[in-house]
């Protein structure tokens, strides 16, 4: 089994769409987010013009590995970088969400992580934001995360940048191992599964990978 990483072509978005959804099926804020078929299908249509904007931007990323047999898109990472001053971060806060999304855990979730990445790192801070990093569970365990993420640390290497994001609980493990360390940590309160009631405790992990001094050279 051979992996090809590479920048995504536009008739690549839709599966990298699904290779998301896919991956984070189990996440209990996805669906507190879009709780039904319909917000589901909007999100992916949403995330399809995220990774256009990622392909076209030029403080933003994305890579994916696909098989190198059959040319299937199973992993993708996507970042961006913050640059003070030049309005390098995500403006999620700003979208106009639809009914069947829930804008009421979309806003305050951006908002929030914001805060403990500025927390973590300082307003002021320049530092790239990997915001997505997912592997199809069908290929889970067999690398394609770990050689996604290598080649965003070269790329903040190369300008002595940290990368800061923000983890789920069951990935933190997988950051540590590549060299993260926890700074911060957010949590809510969301509706569990096909539920409206805001029962279920959710925690993530700010975490931030300082490249060592030289690596950019080495």
């Amino acid at each position: 089994m051979s992996l090809i990483l590479c920048t995504p072509s536009e008739t690549d978005v839709s599966a990298v769409s699904t290779v998301h959804l896919r991956a984070m099926d189990e996440n209990l804020l996805t669906h507190a987010q879009f709780p039904s078929p319909e917000g589901l299908e909007f999100f992916h249509g949403w995330l399809e013009r995220n990774t256009l904007e990622h392909l076209r931007d030029g403080d933003k990323g994305v890579l994916v590995a696909k098989d190198g047999e059959t040319g299937e898109v199973v992993s993708f990472v996507k970042w961006l970088v913050h640059r003070p001053g030049e309005g390098g971060q995500e403006q999620v806060e700003e979208e106009e969400w639809p009914d069947v999304a829930r804008a009421e855990y979309l806003d305050p979730y951006a908002k929030l992580t914001e805060r403990v990445r500025d927390r973590a790192v300082g307003e002021e801070a320049a530092y790239y934001h990997p915001t997505y990093l997912c592997t199809d569970p069908r290929w889970a365990g067999r690398g394609a995360a770990s050689l996604l993420l290598r080649k965003v640390q070269e790329l903040a290497a190369a300008e002595g940048l940290p990368l800061v994001l923000e983890a789920t609980m069951n990935a933190v493990t997988f950051y540590q191992k590549m060299g993260f360390e926890i700074r911060d940590e957010l949590s809510m309160m969301l509706p569990p599964r096909g539920s409206s009631e805001p029962t279920e405790f959710y925690e993530e992990r700010c975490m931030v990978w300082t490249p060592k001094i030289g690596a950019a050279s080495s």
